[in-house]
């Protein structure tokens, strides 16, 4: 049976590498944050707030780091899996069309191999 609607094909191919993408470039983001907040911990966070850092803790960089490293991997993880299924989606309705398809066929063949009886709506009552 011939393939149909290339172009579909291509966009759900396009929706997978991009969820792929963003696993993999948010999973390193998340990293590189929690990387920063364990070799900053909290060196900015002094420069930034001046006399007022002693009321912050030395470790609030750190576990606010550790806390956005959880939250991106998790949003990451969310994203990566809404896209995937988004592609998953497309091929999902190619593959219904498709056997739709060859279910008509098939029972065209059964029946005598006529196109017209295929095409003529069914009597009503």
């Amino acid at each position: 049976m011939e393939k149909r609607f290339g172009v579909l094909r291509i966009i759900g191919t396009l929706w997978k590498v991009l969820a792929w993408i963003e696993l993999i470039v948010g999973t390193l983001s998340a990293f590189g944050v929690l990387l920063m907040g364990i070799l900053g911990s909290g060196s900015f966070l002094l420069q930034f707030l001046g006399e007022r850092a002693n009321v912050i803790p030395g470790a609030m960089g750190l576990v606010s780091s550790i806390v956005a490293f959880i939250a991106l991997l998790v949003g990451t993880i969310v994203y990566f899996l809404v896209l995937y299924a988004v592609g998953e989606l497309m091929f999902l309705m190619l593959a219904i069309e498709e056997n739709t398809r060859g279910t008509r066929r098939w029972l065209e063949q059964a029946a005598g191999g006529g196109s017209e009886q295929a095409a003529s709506p069914p009597p009503t009552s």
